[in-house]
């Protein structure tokens, strides 16, 4: 089993009810409110087994105080699991990570067809006015999509997978669907294949959505 802690940006391993005595990776990661190592999804490829890495990034050193530090961006990485490490990292996404600090999504999955599923919400932008807010947040006169308030779908190498519902145009490609709050779940239906996911309200009103 292969365990994130949300605040340390550690990856664990556990096997046989024992952790292991180093995580399989240490990465620096924002952690102020919903900032942090957010999300996995795990691939075999005959002798290759990748690890997908949604997280936070900063630049900064392990075991420093990294409350309230600003991120880089929200990144994808690819890395390959080899002797109980994750070695040879490959960013396959690099998402904005600002306003924030909350709605970065993360709970990345992989689809029937081989292919990654990102939701990231509005890092906050739906609340700091018109500079923040973007068409995907369903406002008319928003900015131009940015990565942001959708779930978006590549391949494993981290290429547009499919026709892209927005445009041809990275990041327009990547888009799956738009409209994405703060979405902390995404699954697929095992008889029928549709997506599904959740969506958080701000004190109520929590979704459960079919991903058309």
């Amino acid at each position: 089993i292969l365990v994130l802690e949300k605040d340390k940006g550690t990856v664990q391993r556990i096997g046989n009810g024992k952790i292991s005595d180093q995580p399989l990776l240490d990465v620096s990661v924002a952690n102020s409110v919903e900032r942090c190592m957010c999300g996995i999804a795990v691939s075999k490829h005959n002798s290759t087994t990748y690890v997908f890495l949604y997280y936070t990034e900063i630049n900064g050193k392990d075991g420093e105080d990294r409350q309230g530090k600003e991120p880089i961006a929200n990144r994808l990485y690819r890395y390959e699991l080899v002797d109980n490490k994750l070695v040879n990292p490959a960013i396959l996404l690099d998402l904005p990570a600002t306003p924030g600090p909350r709605h970065n999504g993360g709970s990345i999955i992989i689809g029937p067809d081989n292919n990654l599923y990102v939701p990231i919400g509005d890092i906050d932008g739906s609340f700091r006015g018109p500079d923040s807010q973007t068409v995907t947040q369903n406002y008319q006169d928003g900015k131009d999509p940015d990565g942001r308030s959708g779930i978006l779908r590549i391949t494993q190498d981290g290429q547009p997978a499919g026709e892209g519902i927005l445009g041809n145009s990275i990041p327009l490609s990547l888009y799956y669907a738009y409209g994405i709050r703060n979405s902390f779940g995404l699954g697929f239906d095992p008889v029928t294949g549709n997506l599904w996911d959740t969506e958080n309200g701000p004190q109520f009103g929590d979704e459960i959505n079919l991903v058309e």
